[in-house]
């Protein structure tokens, strides 16, 4: 008991139990995915991986990323058992800016898919860098 209760000893455990805390916590919390810029985004998209359009099917038609696939957040649920995607295979969230493919992350976990990805600043980061859209 006397360990605990000496001030060097006290910061090492409350530092151990910290780190402890931050290695479970992505466990924990679910629905994590990295944040990729444009540069990685495309070296991603280059390895074949699925890219998921979370816009409005009006947004979507307006202008896309090449080969994405338009999965609304507005039925994303309903939507993505039917969309026929590989869950080994990498996924690249991606909306206007980023906040609405990061909440659609939570599904694509729920829904065992481990390799995650939001495009960070959405497509009008993509649109910044001056890369090309398809419209439908």
């Amino acid at each position: 008991m006397d360990f605990f209760l000496q001030p060097m000893n006290l910061a090492l455990v409350a530092f151990a139990a910290i780190s402890g805390g931050l290695l479970v916590w992505p466990s924990i919390a679910g629905g994590r995915a990295s944040r990729l810029n444009v540069t990685e985004a495309t070296t991603l998209i280059n390895k074949r991986a699925q890219v998921i359009d979370v816009r409005s099917a009006e947004a979507f038609a307006a202008g896309h990323i090449q080969n994405a696939k338009s999965l609304p957040m507005s039925n994303l649920v309903e939507q993505l058992p039917l969309a026929k995607l590989k869950k080994d295979k990498p996924v690249l969230l991606v909306c206007d800016r980023g906040v609405a493919a990061a909440g659609a992350v939570k599904v694509f976990s729920k829904m065992e898919f481990t390799d995650v990805h939001v495009l960070d600043g959405g497509l009008n980061a993509w649109k910044e860098a001056q890369l090309p859209l398809v419209k439908n």
